[in-house]
C-alpha cells in the first residue's frame, strides 16, 4: 500500500510539474520587449500624419503613421481616391520605425515612387497600448483593422498591399489568405509554419523541453486562445488567391532559408522557380534575418515596385480624409 501512495505521489507531482511547466511555455508566446520608435518619418524628410485605429474586432488600439503619395513623390500625380497603399508590418520585439530592416528607407524608397505608406506598431509593442502577444494569431487582426482604416478613409481595397518582416511577414500572408483583405503580399524573413519553428527549437538547443510540446499546445489554447496549428502561413496561402512575394536571406540565423522554400511551395512555385528568385520566390545571397534590404537595397525596392504595380496598379495620388496633426479633427488631405 505504501508502494501504491508513494506512486501516486509522484504521479501527481509529475502531472504538477507537466501541467506547470507547460503553462509557462505557453505564456512565453504572449510575451515580447515593447522597443519605441526613436525615428519617425520627418527623420527622413517625409511628412506624415498620426493616427490611430482598432483591430479587427476592437480587442486592441493601434498607433501608426500615415504618409500619403504627395509627401515624397518624384512625379505626383492627382487621381482622387486612386492611391496604391502599402502598409508596412514590423516583426516581433521592434517597432514601426525598426531600423534593423530598414523600414523607413524602404518606407521612403515606396513613397518616392508614388505609393501611400501606412506603418503601425502592433499590439503591445511601440507606442500601440499594452496588449497580449500571441506570436501571429492575434496580430493578424491588427494588419486586417490597418487594412480597414485605409478603407474607411476611402481607399480601394483591391490597392491595398502589405509588406511584412518576420513575425509581420507571417501576420501578412495570414491575413492575406483572404482575398477580400489586400491586393498583394510581400513577406520578408517570415516563417512558414510556428510549430515549425517551436518544435526545432525544443530538439535543438533545448531539447529536454521537446516533450512539453503537445502540453503546451494545449495550454495556449485553453488558456490565452492561441491555436498554435493555426499559426501556419505556409497553410494560409494554399487557400489563397492573393499575389504573393516572398523574400529571404539565404544566410538568416533566426528562420532557416528552408522556410522561404517551404512557403514556396505552398505557393505552387517549382524548385526551378524558387531557386531562380525571378517570380514569388527571391531568396538574397548573403543576407541575414530581415536583412535584403541592406544588403542589396536597389533590387529591393525595384521587386518591390514591379510586384506592388503589377497587381496594384500604377500610384497615384490620394485626398483620403485623415487627420491633420495628432489630435485634431480629421480633415481632407490634398
Amino acid at each position: 500500500m505504501g508502494f501504491i501512495k508513494t506512486t501516486f505521489t509522484l504521479l501527481g507531482l509529475a502531472g504538477g510539474s507537466y501541467v506547470g511547466i507547460s503553462s509557462a511555455m505557453a505564456a512565453g508566446l504572449t510575451r515580447t520587449t515593447r522597443v519605441r520608435s526613436e525615428e519617425t518619418p520627418e527623420s527622413i524628410g517625409l511628412d506624415y500624419r498620426d493616427v490611430s485605429f482598432t483591430s479587427r474586432g476592437g480587442d486592441a488600439r493601434l498607433s501608426g503613421w500615415i504618409i500619403t503619395p504627395e509627401s515624397g513623390s518624384d512625379s505626383p500625380q492627382t487621381t482622387a481616391r486612386g492611391t496604391s497603399w502599402v502598409i508596412m508590418v514590423h516583426g516581433d520585439n521592434t517597432n514601426r520605425s525598426d531600423a534593423k530592416t530598414g523600414m523607413l528607407g524602404i518606407a521612403r524608397a515606396l513613397n518616392r515612387r508614388g505609393f501611400g505608406i501606412l506603418m503601425f506598431d502592433l499590439r503591445g509593442r511601440g507606442d500601440s497600448p499594452a496588449a497580449m502577444s500571441s506570436s501571429g494569431y492575434f496580430e493578424r487582426l491588427d494588419l486586417q483593422g490597418a487594412s480597414d482604416y485605409l478603407v474607411s478613409k476611402g481607399a480601394d481595397r483591391s490597392r491595398i498591399g502589405v509588406l511584412g518582416f518576420a513575425l509581420g511577414g507571417a501576420v501578412a500572408l495570414m491575413a492575406g489568405s483572404n482575398p477580400n483583405n489586400f491586393g498583394a503580399v510581400v513577406s520578408d524573413s517570415s516563417f512558414a509554419d510556428l510549430s515549425l519553428v517551436l518544435r526545432n527549437e525544443m530538439t535543438g538547443i533545448k531539447r529536454p523541453l521537446a516533450m512539453w510540446f503537445t502540453g503546451m499546445e494545449f495550454m495556449a489554447k485553453s488558456i490565452y486562445g492561441i491555436d498554435i496549428k493555426d499559426v501556419s502561413p505556409a497553410r494560409a496561402i494554399t487557400r489563397s488567391d492573393t499575389p504573393v512575394l516572398v523574400i529571404h536571406g539565404e544566410d538568416d540565423e533566426v528562420i532557416p532559408v528552408e522556410h522561404a522554400r517551404l512557403l514556396g511551395r505552398a505557393i505552387g512555385a517549382s524548385f526551378d522557380e524558387i531557386e531562380s528568385g525571378e517570380e514569388t520566390v527571391w531568396i538574397v545571397p548573403g543576407a541575414g534575418h530581415t536583412g535584403s534590404f541592406r544588403t542589396q537595397p536597389k533590387l529591393y525596392i525595384e521587386k518591390l515596385v514591379k510586384f506592388y504595380e503589377a497587381h496594384l496598379g500604377a500610384p497615384h495620388n490620394s485626398h483620403l480624409s485623415l487627420p491633420s496633426t495628432s489630435g485634431e479633427p480629421e480633415s481632407q488631405v490634398d
